[in-house]
C-alpha cells in the first residue's frame, strides 16, 4: 500500500508541476488579426473545472448513500461556469454588460444557482427531505464550486509559484502526519472519526509544512511583482507560521470529508485514482484553507 501511495503520489505531483509549467509557459496574450486575446490561467481553470465536475459526482453519491437526493446535474453545471465564468471575466473575456468584474460576476452566479436550486427542488413535486436535499444541494456548490475559484484567483492574481507554494505547503502536511503517524503514532486524534490519525502526527505534519514552507519562500515562490523593478516576498517566519496554519487548516479539511465518508458508510469517495481513492480525497485539504490563502497572499499583501 505504501508502495503505491509512494509511486501514484510521484506520478501526481509530475503532472502537476507538468500542468503548471505549460500554464506558465502559455499565458501570453493569442494574437488574432488585430485583437490580443488574453488567456492567463486558462490550464488551471480547465483543470479545476473538471476536477470539480467529477468531485460533484462523487460527493453527489456519497449524498445519496447517506439518504439525500441532491441536485447532482445542476450542480455540476454551475460548479463548472462559476469557475470558467471567473477565468473569462479575468481575461476580459465577456460582454462589458454582464461584467461586474470576478467577484461580482462569481456572486450572482451564486444568487442565480440558490435560486435554480430552490425551483428544480420544488419541481419535485414533493415535500419530503426537501430541506435537506436543498442543502446539500448547496453544500456542493460552496464546497466545490465557490471554494476552487480561491485557488483559480491565487493563480490569476498571483502567479503559478504562489498557487504551487500554497499546494505544497499544505499537501506536504499530509505528507508529514501520514510518515510521523505511522512510525511515532500513539494517541489518537479523532478515533471515532479518522481512526488512523494520531497527534502526534499531525504536530509532525504541521512542523513539516511550516518548514517546507519556509524552504519554498526562500526560492522565491513567494514573490509577488509589486513593479518592473521591486517584487515583495514573505519574511521566513511568516512562511513558516503561513505553512504550519494552512497546513493545520488542510487537516481540518481531511477530517470534514472523513464526516462525509462516514455519514456515507464508505471508505473512499471513489476508486478513481489508485491507493489514494477518488478527487474528493485528493481536495479534501485544499478547499477549506484556499480562502484563507487567498485573503493572505493576495489580499493582504
Amino acid at each position: 500500500m505504501l508502495s503505491q501511495r509512494l509511486f501514484f503520489g510521484a506520478l501526481m505531483i509530475a503532472a502537476l508541476l507538468g500542468l503548471l509549467y505549460v500554464d506558465h509557459h502559455f499565458a501570453g496574450p493569442l494574437q488574432l488579426g488585430p485583437r490580443a486575446i488574453r488567456h492567463e490561467g486558462l490550464v488551471v481553470a480547465l483543470v479545476l473545472a473538471v476536477l470539480a465536475v467529477m468531485g460533484t459526482v462523487e460527493m453527489g453519491r456519497l449524498a445519496e448513500a447517506a439518504g439525500h437526493a441532491p441536485l447532482r446535474l445542476w450542480a455540476a453545471m454551475s460548479n463548472y461556469l462559476v469557475l470558467m465564468l471567473l477565468y473569462f471575466s479575468h481575461n476580459g473575456l465577456l460582454a462589458p454588460a454582464i461584467d461586474s468584474g470576478p467577484g461580482g460576476l462569481t456572486l450572482a452566479w451564486l444568487i442565480v444557482t440558490f435560486l435554480g436550486t430552490a425551483i428544480l427542488i420544488a419541481a419535485r413535486e414533493r415535500v419530503q427531505r426537501s430541506i435537506s436535499d436543498l442543502a446539500v444541494s448547496l453544500l456542493i456548490v460552496v464546497y466545490l464550486g465557490l471554494m476552487p475559484t480561491f485557488l483559480l484567483r491565487i493563480r490569476m492574481e498571483g502567479s503559478v509559484g504562489l498557487l504551487l507554494f500554497f499546494v505544497a505547503s499544505v499537501k506536504c502536511c499530509d505528507i508529514g502526519a501520514y510518515f510521523t503517524g505511522r512510525y511515532l503514532g500513539r494517541h489518537k486524534l479523532i478515533p471515532w472519526l479518522s481512526p488512523g490519525k494520531t497527534i502526534e502526527g499531525l504536530v509532525g505534519g504541521v512542523m513539516f509544512s511550516g518548514l517546507v514552507a519556509l524552504g519554498l519562500a526562500r526560492l522565491g515562490l513567494t514573490d509577488i511583482p509589486m513593479s518592473h523593478s521591486e517584487s515583495v516576498s514573505l519574511p521566513p517566519v511568516s512562511a513558516f507560521a503561513f505553512g504550519a496554519v494552512i497546513g493545520l487548516i488542510g487537516q481540518g479539511g481531511d477530517l470534514l470529508e472523513s464526516l462525509f465518508k462516514r455519514d456515507a458508510e464508505a471508505k473512499d469517495s471513489s476508486s478513481a485514482l489508485p491507493a489514494f481513492g477518488g478527487v474528493l480525497d485528493i481536495l479534501d485539504s485544499l478547499l477549506p484553507a484556499a480562502p484563507l490563502a487567498y485573503a493572505y497572499l493576495i489580499q493582504w499583501r
